[in-house]
C-alpha cells in the first residue's frame, strides 16, 4: 500500500472557522494586555467577575432584544440532553448583570464597579478584525444613581488603557439615546421619516421599521446609510434631564482633555443601551471599539467593552 497516498487523504484537523490558536510567541503580548487591564482596573477600583462561557439563551433574548443582529443571526446554540437551550456567550454585559442579580450583589456598597475579561462567540462571517471567537474586556458600574461622572470615568479609563497599549490616533465618538420617554418620542419621528422612504431600504430595515426603528440607524447597507444622513437627530429630542446629563458628561471629558466628536447616528445594536453611548476606536482596519450604556429595566449602570 502506498502510504503517501493514504496520508494525503487524511483530513488535517484545524481550528473551527473564525477561531484561532494563540501560540507561544504571541502569548507574551496577550499577557501584557491582561496585565495592563488588571492594573488600570485596580487603579479605578474595578473588581473582576468571571461568568460561564455557556448561558441560557433567554438572558440574551431579553436583554439584547429579539430583533438585534446578535440574537437573530449570530448566536451559537447548544442543545443539552435534557432539551435546555444554551448559547456560547456573544457578549459579557448580560451575564455579568445576571450574576449581579442572582448573587444579590446589591447588598454590597453601591454602585458596584466590576469588570470581566474573556472569550465571546458570534456566528458571523470572519474578516479583518472580526472573528467568531474574540476576546472582550468590559467595565461595568452597576446600581446606585445614574451619575454622569461614571460615564465620563469609563471613557477616560478606556482612552488611557488604549494609549497604554501603544494604540495611536484614538477617536472617541459619543451620543445620547436619552431615557425611555425620550426614545418613545424620537421613535415616532423616525417612523414618520422612514415611512416616506419605503421601497428605498434594505429588506431588514423594511421589516424592522415597525419592530424597532432605532435599528435602521445602525444598518451598514449603502442605500440605508444615504437615508440615515437625512434622518432626525435624537439629540434634538432629549428631555431636560437627559440633556443636562449628556452635557455634564461632555463637560467632564473636556476637563480631562479627551477629544471627541458627536455622532447622533450612534445608537448601538442592542436593546439595553440607555442615555450615553460611545465608541472609541483607532483609525485603521482593526478598530478597538467601546460601547457605553445604561440599562433602566434591570439595573442602573454605566459600562463599556473592549474587543481584543
Amino acid at each position: 500500500m502506498d502510504m503517501s497516498k493514504s496520508d494525503s487523504k487524511k483530513q488535517i484537523l484545524k481550528a473551527p472557522k473564525g477561531m484561532r490558536d494563540i501560540l507561544f510567541d504571541e502569548r507574551v503580548y496577550w499577557d501584557e494586555i491582561h496585565k495592563k487591564v488588571n492594573d488600570i482596573s485596580q487603579a479605578y477600583s474595578f473588581s473582576r467577575i468571571d461568568t460561564p462561557i455557556l448561558e441560557s439563551s433567554d438572558i440574551f433574548e431579553r436583554t439584547l432584544g429579539e430583533t438585534s443582529d446578535v440574537v437573530e443571526k449570530q448566536m451559537f446554540f447548544v442543545k443539552t440532553k435534557d432539551n435546555a437551550t444554551l448559547v456560547l456567550r456573544p457578549e459579557g454585559t448580560s451575564p455579568l448583570v445576571r450574576a449581579y442579580i442572582e448573587h444579590g450583589l446589591d447588598h454590597l456598597p453601591q454602585p458596584l464597579k466590576a469588570f470581566y475579561m474573556g472569550p465571546m462567540f458570534r456566528y458571523e462571517q470572519p474578516q479583518a478584525g472580526r472573528l467568531r471567537q474574540f476576546h472582550q474586556v468590559g467595565f461595568e458600574v452597576i446600581g446606585g444613581e445614574s451619575d454622569p461622572i461614571y460615564d465620563a470615568q469609563i471613557i477616560v479609563l478606556i482612552n488611557r488603557l488604549l494609549r497604554g497599549l501603544g494604540i495611536k490616533n484614538i477617536v472617541t465618538e459619543i451620543n445620547s439615546l436619552g431615557c425611555k420617554a425620550c426614545r418613545l418620542n424620537y421613535k415616532r419621528k423616525l417612523i414618520a421619516y422612514y415611512k416616506e422612504k419605503k421601497g428605498k431600504m434594505c429588506e431588514d430595515c423594511e421589516r424592522r421599521l415597525a419592530l424597532n426603528p432605532l435599528r435602521l440607524l445602525d444598518c451598514k447597507e449603502e442605500k440605508c446609510l444615504a437615508l440615515r444622513n437625512e434622518a432626525p437627530s435624537i439629540l434634538d429630542h432629549l428631555c431636560k434631564s437627559c440633556n443636562i446629563h449628556f452635557k455634564q458628561v461632555l463637560e467632564f471629558i473636556e476637563e480631562m482633555k479627551i477629544p471627541y466628536r458627536l455622532n447622533h447616528f450612534l445608537v448601538r445594536g442592542l436593546d439595553y443601551y440607555n442615555r450615553t453611548v460611545f465608541e472609541i476606536f483607532a483609525d485603521g482596519a482593526l478598530k478597538q471599539k467601546e460601547a457605553e450604556k445604561h440599562e433602566e429595566e434591570v439595573v442602573s449602570r454605566a459600562s463599556s467593552k473592549l474587543a481584543l
